[in-house]
């Protein structure tokens, strides 16, 4: 599903676009929308990226578990 936005720019930036939009074969609105669409890929990746940094991070820290570690014999025993 899309959505149509309304968007305003100064007419050189819309003159400009228009050059590059006319250099790529796309129209002014393609070449926009496929930028929108690579900046959000982009933030989202590195949203997840700063997160499984932060997540490495905390398992480089370790998890205090409390008590003494189990003995050989206790973990084999049956």
């Amino acid at each position: 599903m899309t959505q149509e936005i309304t968007l305003t720019l100064e007419d050189n930036l819309l003159h400009k676009a228009e050059i590059l939009a006319v250099k790529q074969s796309l129209s002014v609105r393609q070449m926009l929308s496929d930028i929108v669409a690579r900046v959000i890929v982009q933030l989202d990746d590195e949203k997840y990226e700063q997160a499984k940094r932060a997540a490495f991070k905390e398992m480089d820290k370790g998890f205090h578990l409390g008590g003494m570690p189990a003995s050989r014999e206790s973990l084999y025993e049956r």
